[in-house]
């Protein structure tokens, strides 16, 4: 388990210039997150399936999660668990679907894809950031949420795969297999 040094104690070995885009990088990172928890629960009011409502609570779950983990390593203490289960959660709902579940949805595509895109921003943004975090458990709590991003940009594909093709979707209901089209 975690356990965090003094306070100041680590950032002390890091030049204070660094340490201080290290923390610009957390506040970017806490402020990304805040606004992808948000717009989840804004999808969770829009949703016309309790499925899609339960997935998109789950992804908003997630990121204030990964807010937490960029406030405790902002503030260099104890890391929160940054793991989830959410996709396995996300396919277990999605094999409960019925073609009703999509009737609605289409109307909220261009929130899927700009949900999307948020994603895709927080998975470049992490991955550019990832090497200018010197604190190995900080480094590696960095990879796991890059990772949990990258999990949330493929549920979303998915869902708006689903969303545009729902006849296909329900008569093969296989989470994470696309087919090309």
């Amino acid at each position: 388990m975690y356990s965090p040094l003094p306070t100041g104690q680590v950032l002390d070995t890091i030049p204070i210039e660094q340490e201080e885009v290290v923390m610009e990088l957390f506040d970017i990172a806490i402020r990304m997150e805040t606004e992808g928890a948000a717009f989840y629960r804004d999808l969770v009011n829009k949703a016309t399936s309790e499925g899609f409502k339960n997935i998109f609570k789950m992804l908003a779950e997630d990121e204030d999660r990964h807010k937490a983990i960029f406030e405790a390593m902002k503030a260099n203490t104890s890391i929160p668990a940054s793991t989830t289960d959410a996709s396995v959660r996300a396919a277990q709902i999605f094999k409960k679907f019925s073609k009703a579940d999509f009737l609605g949805e289409e109307n909220q595509l261009a929130l899927y894809e700009d949900a999307l895109e948020i994603e895709l921003k927080s998975i470049e943004f992490y991955s550019e950031q990832h090497d200018l975090v010197t604190d190995v458990k900080q480094k590696r709590a960095l990879s796991n949420i890059i990772e949990e991003e990258r999990r949330h940009y493929d549920l979303i594909d998915d869902i708006i795969v689903m969303v545009e093709r729902p006849e296909n979707w329900v008569e093969h209901a296989e989470f994470g297999v696309r087919e090309d089209y």
